[in-house]
């Protein structure tokens, strides 16, 4: 009896603190010595006294953990619950040299010298994303022309989300600075771009990336599909004032293709674009009379002769004329044991879209200006820190053009061609250093007997990108 009472109480006196674990995320089990002092605790215990005292130490450490996971779970959404918003930035600084680059300034104050250091592209990027809408916002400073700030983009958007992470929105409208979805350059990144800068043929026709408007995309799928209405001027980054929309006339862009991975490692990727607007000639404005005079002779008198009346014009109207363009992008991409590769291409026929390079103007020359140009590029990873591709682009901005030699106009070419290859060292998701030459082969330049022949005017650019 003795015994017995003396070992009555020694479960309740182990249960009791483990049982009740202190307050805060914290709180530890018992530590485990306890049970083997039970024993000495409770003297001469019996096998079962002993037994029951151990069993309701062990529910009671049980106990005690289960608690600190449960309040755990609870701490962790609050503490791990994704943000919204997404900072992005990159910096793509170079250095360029150019053949016919020159020490002088041309007519009007800019320098000829093209061969420097320049910060081509420093983006900071934010963007977030909720259930039915996202916005994204887009600053971009370079160096290019002058030092110069300016919006890339700024988008809002409505969305009717596909399930699954990867997948695009079945429907989303989205309005502001966007992209502008004709072809495959257009809609692709800068710093994901391998070679420096756009084609000629796209540089020429879209002489800056965004424009403003609105635009209707998404997928099912494979397929996938974006139209837009929009101003028919793109923001050219480079410059600190971006043009005005000079007409009431929107462009209408559309792209449809498809994006799907037929076996595994492989990826295929099509689609057709097509361009509908209006482009403005603007008019002239009144003149009065006024004398002109010419030094013939160049002796710096007024001689009989020299002085001529130049009567006044009157103020012409501002038309609007027709552009269109049709192109078609192909892009196939396989996954081999030395890398990426990945073979893609582009071709668009246009007329009177070129408003950057041979700015097309049917008002002025009375006939419209008919473009093509295409382009194929392949690029190889070797391994992960390395790479090297090669790009063929053609431009011709206007299979029309007539050339007058010895008083007689014939026919003759404009067109342009530049070779780039490039390689690369590479650091996954964080830093590229890329050295492209471009070989340009054109008819720009004039022999001695004044017959066109391919201008000196090749370039090479070393490139360095980091974005975090």
């Amino acid at each position: 009896a003795a015994t017995a009472g003396q070992a009555a109480p020694a479960p309740t006196a182990l249960a009791g603190p483990a049982a009740v674990p202190p307050a805060g995320p914290a709180a530890a089990p018992p530590a485990g010595p306890a049970l083997d002092a039970a024993p000495t605790a409770a003297g001469a215990l019996t096998p079962e006294a002993s037994a029951q005292a151990r069993l309701a130490a062990l529910e009671a450490r049980l106990k005690a953990l289960e608690a600190a996971s449960e309040r755990a779970s609870k701490a962790a959404p609050a503490a791990t619950s994704p943000s919204p918003f997404r900072l992005f930035s990159y910096v793509q600084a170079q250095y360029e040299r150019h053949q016919d680059s020159e020490d002088q300034v041309q007519q009007g104050g800019s320098p000829l010298n093209q061969d420097r250091f320049l910060v081509r592209r420093a983006r900071l990027r934010l963007d977030g994303s909720w259930q039915y809408a996202a916005l994204s916002f887009e600053l971009d400073g370079n160096t290019t022309r002058a030092p110069a700030v300016s919006v890339r983009r700024a988008e809002a958007t409505l969305l009717a989300r596909a399930p699954g992470g990867g997948a695009p929105p079945y429907a989303a409208l989205t309005a502001g600075i966007s992209e502008v979805p004709f072809g495959r350059e257009m809609t692709e990144r800068a710093n994901d771009r391998v070679f420096m800068e756009r084609t000629t043929a796209s540089l020429a026709f879209f002489p800056g990336e965004p424009d403003v408007g609105v635009r209707v995309w998404g997928g099912a799928s494979a397929f996938r599909y974006a139209v837009a209405l929009l101003n028919g001027e793109p923001l050219d980054e480079r410059t600190a004032r971006p043009p005005r929309e000079w007409n009431a006339a929107k462009d209408v862009v559309s792209r449809l293709g498809v994006d799907l991975s037929p076996a595994p490692g492989w990826r295929v990727a099509a689609g057709t674009s097509f361009l509908r607007g209006r482009g403005f000639h603007p008019g002239a404005e009144a003149t009065k009379d006024a004398a002109q005079w010419r030094d013939l002779n160049e002796n710096s008198t007024i001689d009989q002769g020299e002085v001529s009346a130049v009567p006044g014009t009157a103020a012409t109207p501002s038309l609007n004329f027709s552009r269109w363009a049709l192109g078609a992008d192909l892009l196939v991409a396989h996954q081999t044991r030395l890398g990426l590769t990945t073979a893609s291409g582009e071709v668009t026929a246009a007329s009177n879209l070129d408003r950057g390079l041979y700015v097309a103007d049917p008002i002025v020359t009375g006939l419209d200006q008919r473009a093509l140009g295409y382009h194929v590029a392949l690029v190889q990873e070797l391994g992960r820190f390395a790479l090297a591709g090669f790009r063929s682009d053609f431009y011709d901005p206007n299979a029309d053009f007539l050339l007058e030699r010895a008083g007689k106009l014939v026919p003759a070419t404009q067109h342009l061609r530049t070779y780039s290859p490039l390689v690369g060292l590479v650091l996954p998701e964080r830093a590229r250093l890329v050295f492209q030459y471009d070989f340009v082969r054109d008819n720009l330049a004039r022999d001695a007997r004044g017959v066109p022949t391919d201008l000196r005017n090749d370039r090479w650019t070393l490139r360095l990108q980091v974005q975090l």
